[in-house]
């Protein structure tokens, strides 16, 4: 088939993903590679790494997210410099995820997309842009690629503090079993399939997870599927599809007091309502549909998505002080259909230089959102209040342009237009009779970046942009034009790559018209002040031996309230944000030749986070946190043993700490005044695995 009758087909779509990106050393275009495995070559459309958009903009590949054990996705998020994610109500709920000098809370702040579906909630019953990343086994991730700021006319709502994409992939060719156990009754079975002579995004993997948990309440169990498929179904056109189903049932332990804990009147461990917790299930379907140009850096991409979500989720944060005798439990639901698309059509133009380029995209997304929130009796889980009874229809369109141009050999300036127009519906059924209403808005925003090559390896970098992130839509009135919440970065700074290293150092200012920040007498995050962060962040991975791989991200942030309202006054730190985050990583994998002919191998690594400065409410600073994971694996032919230790220096840490009064005693009095609370972080635990490769 010609060419130019595919792109006469695509071109009215204009959509756009990433499908199978060729290896780049920061930006630069790497030639296609044959297929893995040694086979013959499958001829795909292939797309170089995008040239960073900051000084900050970071990558992590496969060799250093392996290099140290995780559990989760959420867990290898921490990766990228300034990124702590923690779980305060159980292994299942989403992870609360602070990102430099923002609580993102669990996503409102960061923009997450894996394989090419989006992964925020709109208008979520918990939170506003929820992210649940438990449906991705850690194995098959392949590229984490974070964008701090919003300098990058892809990214949309959500994109306060920055972006992360997750790309999938496996690269074990043929079966692989594998089965472990560890502390707190953990159980797991991860099985994947990889054909030998495909690229490594042809993959299917299944995974099931169950444990006790380290404490009361802290049971949880999830089961996760994901296949994904790479194909040429025609010369000069790839095709990717990935489908996932995932679910999970959870417990929480929910919050204790310190000062109970403190006196003994409860176990750092226990729990004051074990009924806590709850269940959530997520499928997907991507299709990726991506056509080459004549030239270098030309094509046209499709990807219509859509996501099933379903959440329920059961707590307490404050025991009996708004009800004395019921208590304050609630139970939320929030059910979501999201469909959509992303599209963009990038076409080669010398305008100053042979290497301009410019791209023109389009978003879509719709969400039907389903969503309650009850008050629950103590005693029996009867219903004594319905807070949120909703059905919400939110719609983003948006439309896009960006330009790289080169005014001088070492000289590009890379930036364009964003414009979403947002629209609500919204059905209020809670209180007296349901209220129907409306709302919409537009947000524009320009974004740009400045990158000076200095040296061979060395370039500076200045960027600015504005991002936004869309409201809840139960907040809004009918006929209200939507407001947003307004972002201004600026970064600018210095990276360096070469075939070795790469590393970074910038500076950045973040500024926003308004914030949300958790409030526990509803349960949710709710609107605050504007707010400010300015800060610092160094990057650096090294891989100076084909068998050592390191990395370190260390990221410090002044956030402050930079208007006065309720309880927060100009000048204020923002509650709960830690100022310092910083996380090493090293893995070494030696070859140690052979045993009766067979290959002998080995891997060790160790990973390691420090929390420094956790400003909490009522100007009280929360405690510092170490935390280091250990990991080592021997694989003898087909065969592999691994053994990976969590919190190995067993740091007795909170993963939460927040300050409000509360009351955990049914009919007493309550007490009014402000106390600090804790979610327990996880002790040491152990985990041995067994893994037998076939094929």
């Amino acid at each position: 088939m010609d060419r130019s009758v595919l792109r006469a087909a695509l071109a009215p779509l204009l959509i756009t993903t990433a499908a199978v990106p060729a290896r780049a050393v920061d930006g630069v275009d790497a030639p296609p590679a044959g297929a893995a495995g040694g086979g013959a070559a499958v001829e795909v459309v292939v797309e170089g790494a995008r040239p960073p958009r900051s000084a900050s903009e970071t990558v992590r590949e496969r060799a250093e997210v392996k290099a140290a054990p995780h559990r989760t996705a959420s867990d290898v998020l921490q990766l990228v410099p300034g990124v702590f994610a923690t779980q305060h109500s159980g292994e299942g709920k989403a992870h609360q995820i602070f990102f430099r000098g923002f609580d993102a809370v669990h996503g409102q702040d960061i923009e997450i997309w894996v394989a090419g579906a989006p992964v925020n909630e709109v208008s979520n019953v918990h939170g506003q842009g929820y992210a649940d990343l438990h449906f991705v086994m850690p194995e098959v991730i392949r590229e984490l690629r974070a964008q701090p700021g919003s300098y990058d006319p892809r990214q949309g709502d959500f994109a306060v503090a920055g972006s992360v994409r997750f790309e999938l992939g496996y690269d074990e060719p043929g079966i692989t079993v594998a089965a472990g156990a560890g502390s707190g009754g953990a159980r797991r079975l991860f099985l994947a399939y990889h054909p030998e002579r495909a690229d490594e995004a042809t993959f299917a993997a299944f995974e099931a997870y169950e444990t006790d948990g380290f404490g009361p309440a802290r049971a949880a169990s999830r089961a996760s599927l994901i296949a994904q498929g790479v194909y040429q179904p025609v010369s000069g056109l790839s095709a990717r599809v990935m489908a996932s189903a995932f679910a999970a049932r959870f417990g929480s332990a929910g919050v204790l007091r310190l000062d109970d804990i403190e006196a003994g009147k409860v176990d750092r461990l226990g729990s004051y309502d074990p009924d806590q917790g709850g269940d959530s299930s997520r499928a997907q379907l991507v299709l990726d549909l991506r056509a080459a140009g004549d030239a270098p850096g030309e094509g046209l991409s499709l990807a219509p998505f859509v996501v099933l979500r379903a959440l329920r989720l059961r707590s307490n944060f404050t025991g009996y002080l708004a009800d004395p005798v019921s208590g304050d439990a609630t139970e939320q639901r929030n059910e979501a259909i999201t469909a959509g698309a992303t599209a963009s059509y990038r076409l080669r133009f010398p305008l100053l230089s042979d290497r301009d380029a410019f791209e023109a995209g389009v978003v879509a997304r719709a969400d039907w959102i389903e969503q309650s929130q009850r008050r629950l009796a103590a005693v029996d889980d009867r219903p004594t209040a319905t807070l949120v009874d909703a059905r919400v229809r939110a719609t983003d369109i948006a439309g896009y342009l960006d330009a790289s141009i080169r005014p001088a050999r070492r000289v590009e300036v890379r930036g364009g237009v964003r414009a979403d127009g947002l629209a609500y519906q919204v059905v209020d059924g809670a209180g007296d009779g349901a209220a129907a209403r409306g709302a919409q808005g537009v947000h524009v925003g320009g974004k740009g970046t400045v990158d000076v090559v200095l040296l061979p390896g060395l370039r500076a970098l200045a960027s600015v942009g504005q991002g936004f992130r869309s409201p809840q839509a139960r907040s809004l009135g009918d006929g209200e034009r939507a407001p947003f919440t307004r972002a201004l970065s600026a970064e600018a700074g210095l990276r360096y790559a070469d075939e070795r290293v790469r590393a970074s150092a910038a500076l950045f200012h973040a500024r926003l018209s308004d914030d949300l920040v958790f409030d526990e007498a509803t349960g949710r995050n709710e609107p605050v002040p504007a707010t400010a962060r300015t800060g610092v962040a160094l990057d650096a991975v090294a891989r100076p031996a084909p068998w050592l791989v390191s990395s370190v991200g260390l990221t410090y942030t002044r956030a402050a309230f930079t208007a006065a309202g309720g309880r927060h006054a100009a000048g204020d730190l923002l509650p709960f944000v830690p100022q310092v985050v910083a996380r090493a990583d090293l893995a070494v994998t030696p070859r140690l030749g052979a045993l009766f002919g067979r290959r002998l191998e080995a891997r060790a690594g160790a990973g390691a986070t420090l929390l420094h400065r956790r400003p909490l409410p009522f100007g009280e600073i929360g405690h510092d946190a170490l935390l280091t994971d250990v990991t080592a694996r021997l694989r003898y032919h087909r065969v592999e043993i691994g053994l990976d230790v969590y919190n190995v220096l067993d740091a007795a840490w909170f993963d939460g700490e927040f300050v409000y009064p509360s009351s955990f005693n049914r009919g007493a009095a309550p007490d009014l005044l402000p106390a600090r609370h804790v979610t327990v972080g996880a002790p040491r635990s152990v985990f041995a695995s067994l893994s037998l490769f076939i094929g």
